[in-house]
């Protein structure tokens, strides 16, 4: 009998690396934590003979960033992982490790006892692939999205009681020949290209310590898809090493700058890219919720201007334009799900084609001619999670039809708990952020 898709897979994964036992299934959560499912290779074969899913609890997108499960969550049901092919890697394309694993990133289908319809509209990967099904049908547009990922590499003290930095690289651009840790950054570089990855580049960052590494832009799926793999990777290798390379925002209390992803945004054709942009920036402050979706940046330099601002080669606007159709996202950081991310921001450009929204936000790094048409007043981006979640609740409604998904009302209660868990204390909360993003 000839193997089906799924199977054929699997076999291919196999001959890839022969000494393959393990798949690990992954997802990634609303509070951004990468999490997994690992099975035998022999009981992936079983299951891909039998046409059958991958079965885990109802939980997926229940549990908050230090494993607690939300109120009243529903125990019944069950959730089914698909695993996005495209996405595996196996050991084979690493040079760092010889676990016998590959690895797949899923999407999530639940279903419950009371109904026989599947619910589609929970998981943040689908709800991306909704909007860009959206985009080219409705509009004939394709998007490209790239990543500038910063990372500081830290230690565990000798005591044992605290973590901190490592990295003493030199700052903003400087010759990081001398940091201890650069060698490990070199070999960061060498396992994210022996993986596949189109790296630009790679540097020291604005302060000491801090590394950023430039992708090459892909469509927006592929694009989070590889993202999720070099946030692995690098952490793997510093692993291997003894440190923890950290994405967290703010790895240490006394300091003010953050570390953030910034996030390249590019759509073609360009023609409607005046209403796209007045359609994220008109919301702006709601979607910071989704962008920056933890207390900590808020409360450091994250967020270098305190308005919804736009400006062209301005890299201190919360949205610096590049290029015709290219505008690089700065309020962003590494603990969002950027699936979610993703999909809010580009449904928000999305309706703003969609209702020819006016750009009456002017280029704040360009003189404004006297005919301009101007905003009513100036809108300030928000000040904390609490105040984006605000913004967010009462844009709910009109966020989910846009990105067609139940996700936002979820995500605004998921979020509310888990603030409230994470304020009771917070250098346990930062030290939680430091090893987990």
């Amino acid at each position: 009998m000839p193997l089906n898709q799924d199977q054929t897979t699997i076999r291919t994964l196999q001959l890839k690396n022969p000494s393959l036992r393990f798949i690990r299934f992954q997802w990634q959560d609303y509070s951004g934590i990468l999490r997994s499912r690992t099975v035998p290779i022999h009981h992936c074969l079983r299951l891909a003979k039998e046409k059958k899913s991958i079965e885990v609890p109802p939980t997926t997108f229940e549990s908050i960033l230090d494993n607690t499960l939300i109120p009243n969550h529903s125990p019944t049901g069950a959730d089914y992982l698909f695993p996005y092919w495209d996405s595996a890697r196996t050991s084979a394309q690493s040079i760092i490790s010889e676990d016998p694993y590959a690895t797949v990133i899923c999407e999530v289908v639940r279903i419950r006892p009371a109904s026989l319809d599947p619910q589609l509209d929970l998981c943040p990967r689908r709800a991306l692939a909704k909007v860009m099904h959206k985009a080219m049908d409705g509009h004939g547009l394709s998007f490209l999205v790239g990543f500038e990922v910063e990372f500081e590499v830290m230690k565990v003290s000798l005591d044992g009681n605290e973590i901190i930095p490592y990295s003493t690289n030199p700052e903003r651009l400087a010759i990081a020949g001398q940091d201890p840790c650069f060698m490990h950054v070199e070999e960061c570089i060498c396992e994210l290209q022996h993986a596949g990855v189109d790296i630009e580049g790679f540097q020291p960052k604005g302060r000491g310590g801090q590394y950023q590494i430039s992708l090459h832009p892909q469509p927006p799926l592929q694009a989070v898809d590889e993202l999720i793999l070099v946030h692995d990777r690098i952490k793997r290798v510093f692993t291997k090493h003894g440190y923890i390379a950290t994405m967290c925002p703010n790895p240490v209390a006394a300091r003010q700058q953050a570390t953030s992803q910034r996030t390249h945004i590019s759509i073609t054709p360009p023609q409607a890219e005046s209403f796209f942009l007045a359609g994220i920036l008109k919301h702006l402050q709601a979607l910071c919720a989704f962008s920056l979706p933890y207390d900590l940046p808020y409360k450091h330099e994250q967020l270098n201007s305190e308005i919804v601002a736009w400006g062209s080669q301005n890299w201190e606007a919360p949205i610096r334009k590049i290029n015709t159709g290219h505008w690089d996202i700065r309020c962003v950081d590494a603990t969002t799900n950027m699936y979610l991310t993703l999909a809010a921001f580009l449904g928000a450009g999305l309706s703003g084609i969609q209702n020819q929204e006016p750009l009456v936000w002017p280029d704040i790094s360009t003189p404004e001619p006297s005919n301009a048409v101007k905003a009513n007043s100036t809108a300030y981006l928000p000040s904390s999670l609490e105040d984006a979640l605000c913004f967010l609740e009462a844009e709910a409604d009109e966020m989910e039809e846009v990105m067609e998904s139940k996700i936002v009302h979820r995500y605004v209660a998921l979020k509310r708990f888990e603030s409230l868990r994470m304020r009771q204390d917070l250098e346990d909360a930062r030290r939680l952020h430091v090893e987990v993003f």
